[in-house]
This record gives structure tokens, C-alpha cells and sequence, in this order.
């Protein structure tokens, strides 16, 4: 568990399924992931325990919700492995009406601190697509920098590191 001023984050589990349906199928939410439409429950419901899993390496996605009422999930953020390179990048998400009000970057600021400051990880990654300015600007903001390094194949993305 992390707590920051505003906001309570803990690992994910198999009750933040409604979360995650919010989120993943919102068209504002998935504008900017892949694919660049909302989810199918099917997927959503696969991609769960691949979430919880994650945290066996002692880190992973956490479900953000407000200290003062730990019952209201207002999204996620994380740092987790990507398999196939062996990096690790964030990710996160606030429902649409939690937007704009500096959650997300609580969230991530918090999460990265944790895996950095517990030595879990040496490094984390950020990649957001271009047209996404909310997120270059998050990443930014974070103190990240550009990195020649490319996580994922695709021409629209920038990566940034810690």
C-alpha cells in the first residue's frame, strides 16, 4: 500500500475488475492505447490476473483511490515489465471526471518513487503517443527525459526515462 496526500494505492486484485471496466471501456480513457478504442469485457476480464501476477516481482499496477474515501477507485497507475525487452515503463489512467486535477501525477510520482526507492528497479520508461500532450506533459513533468531507447513499434510514440 502507498498513500500519498490526496490518494491510497494498492495492489490490484480480483475485485478492481469494475475499475478497470470503466476505464478500459471508455472511448476518452482509450483514445490514446492501443488499438485506440474501448476494450471488449472478454479481454478485460483475461487481463486481470495478469495484473495481479505482475506483483510476484514485488511491484506492478495499483488501484488509485482517495484517502479520504478508499472506496472510490478513480483509476490506475503502475510500473511493470515488459517481458520481451526486459524494461519497465509506467501506466495510468483517471476516470474522466478526476481528470485535470493533478491525480494522475500523485499517483505515478508515487509509484515510480516506490519501485525506485526500493531498488526493485533501476530505471523506468514512459511512452505516450504524440498527440497525447496530457501525458507527454505528465511524463515531463515527472522529470523524465527523451530516450533513444524504442519500447514499443510504433512511428506516433515518444519514450522518456527517469
Amino acid at each position: 500500500m502507498i498513500k500519498t496526500e490526496r490518494l491510497l494505492l494498492t495492489p490490484v486484485t480480483e475485485q478492481d475488475l469494475d475499475i478497470y471496466t470503466q476505464l478500459l471501456t471508455c472511448p476518452e480513457t482509450t483514445r490514446y492505447l492501443p488499438g485506440g478504442k474501448p476494450f471488449g469485457l472478454d479481454y478485460i476480464e483475461k487481463y486481470i490476473p495478469q495484473k495481479i501476477a505482475h506483483w510476484d516481482k514485488g511491484f506492478g499496477t495499483c488501484i488509485v483511490s482517495l484517502i479520504d474515501e478508499p472506496s472510490v477507485k478513480i483509476g490506475y497507475a503502475g510500473v511493470e515489465l515488459i517481458p520481451e525487452i526486459n524494461l519497465c515503463d509506467i501506466r495510468y489512467a483517471i476516470l474522466p471526471k478526476y481528470q485535470g486535477q493533478g491525480y494522475a501525477f500523485e499517483a505515478a510520482k508515487a509509484v515510480i518513487d516506490f519501485v525506485l526507492e526500493n531498488e526493485l528497479v533501476t530505471e523506468v520508461y514512459g511512452v505516450a503517443v504524440t498527440e497525447n500532450q496530457a501525458s507527454v506533459q505528465l511524463l515531463y513533468k515527472l522529470g523524465m527525459r527523451e530516450s533513444s531507447v524504442r519500447l514499443y513499434d510504433s512511428n506516433d510514440l515518444i519514450t522518456l526515462s527517469t
